[in-house]
């Protein structure tokens, strides 16, 4: 298992691992939807130039949503840990974002491959003041999409027991819940991606 302050597919990868030089991206604005309140917000991979707005989203996740994301308590995301979730190897590694028009990262997602499972470990958080308008389950939609297109039969995450909106979320979309036998207090959750 990878030593990294996040737990899930927000792990980044270790130092160096992609450190391959990087011209400025020409960034897509993505998939443009409208939220049931009306805001414009565009769904799109990661992408490098967006390690800042990843910092001031972290920065807006309250002390208690920071520790159930991360199983950690984390006060902010350094630049360097920004900067290496902005940078994925697509061999292994999906990373969505669901933007504004002004840039600003009002929902994120990943999933991170078990070339030895076909299966891979997922994560995904909401902006705290766009929760409750299906940014969540677009982005989940779109990482189910990108594990069939990998072949993969299944996704799976572990959730704190009182992350409840996560738990109920994941059993809305259809997941499968079963405590941890040697880690108390998490759940893993996991989707069949056949069924999804």
């Amino acid at each position: 298992m990878q030593d990294s302050l996040y737990r899930s597919a927000t792990r980044p990868p270790p130092r160096g691992a992609h450190a391959t030089k990087r011209a400025k991206s020409k960034r897509n604005r993505g998939d443009a939807f409208t939220t049931p309140d009306g805001r414009r917000l565009y769904l799109r991979a990661i992408d490098p130039d967006d390690a800042e707005a990843l910092r001031r989203g972290f920065a807006r996740l309250t002390p208690e949503q920071a520790r159930l994301r991360t199983f950690h308590r984390l006060a902010e995301l350094s630049p360097g840990m920004a900067e290496r979730l902005t940078q994925v190897d697509p061999a292994m590694t999906t990373a969505l974002v669901v933007v504004d028009d002004g840039g600003e990262i009002r929902g994120d997602a990943r999933l991170h491959v078990d070339a030895v499972t076909d299966s891979a470990e997922f994560g995904v958080a909401v902006d705290p003041s766009y929760t409750n308008q299906g940014i969540g389950w677009r982005l989940m939609q779109r990482l189910f999409e990108d594990a069939q297109r990998r072949g993969l039969h299944e996704l799976w995450g572990d959730v704190l027991v009182e992350n409840h909106t996560m738990l109920d979320f994941a059993k809305a979309m259809g997941a499968e819940r079963r405590p941890l036998e040697h880690e108390p207090g998490v759940m893993r959750v996991t989707f069949r991606v056949r069924d999804a």
